[in-house]
């Protein structure tokens, strides 16, 4: 049975099918993180749903709440922002489909949900115009690190010299550590979270802090590689080729 009515500002994370008329929604709210609602009938010619949210929509979300581990029962969705510019641009959508997945495993189901509410909308927002694609995946992935808790510290870094060390613990792959060597030019990019307007950096450094992130991601968090690599191969498959990053 449906429990209480909330009604919240939520951005759609994934559509599932749930029969051929039917879905299941997932959405980010700021309030609990994400949550999953189904959504009867939803491609029926006369369902009142039709045309109210698609992927990357953010919508005035009414649903009912049930029980922790439940889906939820939808009343109303009306949507706020569509994000056009999310539509057949299909770098911009494999960049916001990326995010999304991240924030959709990773964010926390209470009101700390609320920072990672605010960046993904900023994030989808901002692949509005032209942008380059590097940039932004570094970007994407440490800001995801730092509201994650586990940004790698580049704060004793010698940005003077032509590399700097980096000692990779390995985490949930075993023990010790993996010391690579990045050039500085990569670590301060990495270092200033990947927002660096006011600063030029060659394709070689923003590949090698690309890379450098993969392989920190992999010893820190829980994702299938394939999800990152096919994100890459859409937009910069050049970074896919053998790795320049030494141990």
């Amino acid at each position: 049975m449906a429990g209480e009515t909330h009604k919240t500002t939520a951005l759609v994370l994934d559509i599932r099918p749930w029969s051929r008329t039917s879905h299941i929604v997932t959405w980010l709210t700021p309030e609990r993180g994400p949550i999953a609602t189904l959504v009867k009938g939803a491609v029926r010619p006369k369902s009142a749903f039709l045309g109210q949210y698609d992927l990357f929509y953010t919508c005035e979300l009414v649903y009912y709440v049930r029980a922790k581990g439940e889906l939820h029962a939808i009343r109303e969705a009306s949507p706020i922002a569509a994000r056009e510019h999310l539509r057949g641009r299909f770098r911009a959508t494999a960049l916001a489909s990326y995010a999304s997945y991240l924030v959709k495993e990773h964010c926390p189901h209470s009101s700390e949900a609320s920072q990672w509410h605010g960046f993904l909308c900023r994030f989808l927002d901002g692949l509005e115009g032209g942008f380059d694609f590097g940039l932004k995946m570094v970007s994407l992935e440490t800001a995801f690190l730092e509201m994650a808790g586990l940004s790698p510290d580049f704060s004793e870094a010698d940005f003077t010299k032509s590399t700097v060390p980096f000692s990779i613990d390995l985490g949930r792959a075993g023990t010790g550590a993996k010391t690579v060597q990045l050039p500085s030019g990569a670590a301060r990019l990495l270092a200033e979270d990947g927002e660096c307007a006011d600063r030029v950096f060659n394709a070689a450094d923003v590949t090698a802090a690309i890379r450098f992130l993969g392989l920190f991601m992999r010893y820190h968090i829980d994702a299938p590689p394939e999800i990152r690599r096919n994100t890459l191969q859409l937009g910069t498959p050049q970074i896919l080729k053998p790795h320049c990053v030494q141990n």
